[in-house]
């Protein structure tokens, strides 16, 4: 059996700390974040982890190092049984059923009011977009009023659709929605919305929601960079208060046995204690039918995913899909 010379040695040793990272890392859904708000820190780094560790593998069987690369293997199997995966092979495609719905969750940044693009046409695109998918009900975070957005659905709700909100909501339906309401999370603007919605003789409620922001500016700072102690106390923060917006909306009246969908932006990762809390024993979409990273959000080139969609257990899902937009 090979020796390992000098570099190699250097190498395992690293990947040796790589292992133990992502080991840990399996418990960190578990720590809550008033407790100990680093994990959720480290929650943000585990689909990189992982694909390290993956790097690790390949790179030992390559080389010729069988037992080196036990090592890896290992504890990635581990993580394959016991956290969310980062990438799905292939999706789930039902047959189209006669009661199938579309439903779409779409974070649409305050249409651009901000100017983060040199795009004076993205409204118009989003509700072109949106328009062409045709989805049954959509659901909008970041939503703030414009002349140049529109959607032809014949009911909405949109209780917090002013250029003051930061995080306003909106439910728009091809059906008819007979009830709604809103649960303020939060002393932020981040909220809840609700809407009834009678599909044929059946009330499905549709939850639309916003935790709060990371506030990560992409290209701009970065874990390591000279400005990494101020990133570091806002993420703190922010993960902190999304624990407390969790609590507040679990506070609220049940939804008296009706079958129920949380879509949105929970601006953290599957891995993080506050899906874990929010999932509770709901499906998540791309779990069960989604493909590759489900990426909803990319950040120095790594893809996240930040947005979900959470399905009652009595629903059939049938298929998820990312649009890169």
């Amino acid at each position: 059996m090979k020796k390992l010379g000098f570099i190699n040695k250097i190498i395992f040793l690293v990947n040796n700390a790589f292992a133990i990272l992502l080991l840990l890392s399996l418990f960190i859904a578990y720590i809550r974040p008033s407790n100990f708000s680093f994990a959720p820190i480290i929650g943000l780094t585990i689909p990189m982890v992982i694909l390290i560790n993956v790097f690790f593998v390949i790179y030992w069987v390559l080389i010729g190092f069988r037992k080196q690369f036990l090592l890896s293997t290992i504890v990635l199997l581990l993580s394959l049984f016991f956290s969310t995966p980062i990438y799905k092979f292939s999706n789930k495609r039902d047959n189209i059923r006669q009661n199938e719905i579309k439903i779409m969750s779409y974070n649409v940044r305050k249409f651009n009011s901000r100017r983060w693009i040199a795009d004076d046409s993205i409204p118009n695109k989003i509700s072109s977009f949106i328009h062409d998918k045709n989805p049954d009900i959509v659901v909008l975070q970041e939503f703030e009023p414009t002349d140049n957005f529109s959607l032809e659905y014949p009911y909405k709700y949109n209780p917090s659709a002013n250029k003051l909100s930061m995080s306003g909501l909106a439910i728009y339906s091809n059906y008819p929605i007979i009830n709604q309401g809103k649960v303020d999370i939060s002393k932020h603007p981040n909220r809840v919305i609700f809407a009834d919605i009678l599909i044929n003789t059946d009330t499905l409620r549709i939850f639309n929601f916003h935790f709060q922001s990371l506030g990560l500016i992409p290209g701009k700072e970065f874990l390591g960079q000279k400005n990494s102690d101020g990133l570091i106390r806002r993420l703190r923060s922010a993960f902190t208060e999304q624990e407390k917006q969790l609590f507040n909306y679990r506070s609220q009246p049940s939804s008296q046995n009706k079958k129920i969908i949380l879509a949105g932006d929970l601006n953290n990762t599957s891995f993080s204690w506050v899906y874990k809390n929010l999932k509770s024993n709901l499906q998540d979409s791309f779990i069960k039918a989604g493909k590759e990273f489900g990426k909803t959000y990319e950040f120095k080139g790594f893809p996240l995913r930040i947005d979900f969609v959470l399905v009652d257990q009595k629903l059939d899902i049938l298929h998820h899909k990312n649009y890169d937009v």
